[in-house]
């Protein structure tokens, strides 16, 4: 069962890169493929004993608590509002899906996984897939204008998004209280999720810290300059780390759609976009596949993963002496509400 604690584990060291505290050793042999074995984290295992499995009844009950929330808040604005089901709808890669998809055979077939398109999609998969409609579309359109915007502030918060800076967006901070009916349903169903762990943020700061140190230290400069040379040998000059691999392949994909023109009249729900050639669709997929392939045959010829493991581990070893008094009292929190719940 994944309990509230493990939501504010995920919740508060997710956003300072711990979310993948586990990977793969590399062998005598070097390589991260199959032949790789699993290593554990320093951090992973001072935390191993704290309840993280995901449960997915648990979380299906907890999206229709939300929704039936999201209900009342509507109402007492005014508001009509079904309840839309969402249950199911949290995805959690385990370790063996992570394991599955750091092989070559994996790459070769889907890239670094950010692409969906097939070539020639069968009948039998069109059938797989529903097509999600919004039970509330009709009620919504019924309203006027003014009185569909004065629905959906109410529903979301207001539209903060539209003039913000590029440097505002990623400062932003979350707020449930300006987030409408939605925030105040989630607030109620995850209040951990909202500040309940603001006593830590100086330990989450000192996590973020540690792990800006791993990104500037000389160590990892030094592989990072291998990996690039590597790849240029094989055809992709001018990237540094392989997170510039990642968005060059995701600008590309982007850029496909951001080319196209525009319907006369963008918010006409009947306005008819236009799409990518399939040609552009298929090149778009062809590169990715390439491109992660060299990033992952690259990886592999500079040990990768052993020498960033090395690091990282080294890094986070330090950071339990030096923080743990602080890390105690996180783990007993969590513990104490573990029992609680």
């Amino acid at each position: 069962m994944m309990t509230r604690p493990a939501h504010r584990l995920a919740a508060g060291l997710a956003v300072i890169g711990l979310l993948a505290l586990t990977g793969c050793s590399d062998d005598a042999e070097g390589g991260g493929s199959e032949s790789s074995s699993a290593a554990t984290s320093p951090l992973t295992a001072y935390f191993a004993d704290v309840d993280q499995e995901f449960d997915q009844a648990e979380s299906d009950r907890q999206q229709v608590e939300i929704e039936n929330l999201v209900a009342e808040c509507m109402a007492d604005a005014g508001f009509e509002y079904i309840p839309q089901d969402n249950t199911g709808s949290t995805v959690v890669m385990d370790e063996t899906d992570m394991e599955e998809q750091n092989t070559e055979e994996w790459i070769s077939k889907n890239g670094y996984g950010m692409w969906s398109y097939n070539e020639a999609p069968t009948d039998e998969a069109d059938e797989e897939v529903e097509e999600w409609v919004d039970p509330n579309a009709d009620y919504v359109a019924s309203l006027s204008e003014s009185a569909a915007a004065a629905y959906y502030e109410t529903l979301n918060g207001p539209d903060i998004w539209s003039d913000m800076t590029e440097e505002e967006m990623e400062t932003y901070e979350y707020d449930w209280e300006q987030a409408g009916c939605y925030g105040w349903a989630s607030n109620e169903v995850y209040p951990d999720m909202a500040g309940a762990d603001s006593e830590f943020e100086p330990l989450f700061d000192a996590m973020n810290a540690m792990y800006e140190e791993q990104m500037s230290s000389p160590e990892l400069k030094t592989l990072q300059s291998e990996w690039s040379a590597c790849m240029a040998d094989a055809g992709y000059p001018d990237l540094a780390t392989p997170e510039d691999a990642m968005n060059a392949v995701n600008e590309q994909q982007n850029a496909l759609w951001e080319n196209l023109p525009q319907p006369e009249n963008p918010d006409d729900p009947d306005a008819v976009w236009p799409e990518p050639s399939t040609e552009d669709l298929k090149a778009v997929k062809e590169n990715d596949i390439e491109t992660a392939l060299a990033d992952f045959r690259c990886k592999e010829s500079v040990k990768w993963t052993e020498r960033e493991q090395k690091v990282t581990f080294a890094l986070e070893e330090q950071f339990i002496k030096d923080h743990k008094a602080e890390l105690d009292a996180y783990k007993a929190s969590m513990i104490e509400d573990a029992a609680a719940s």
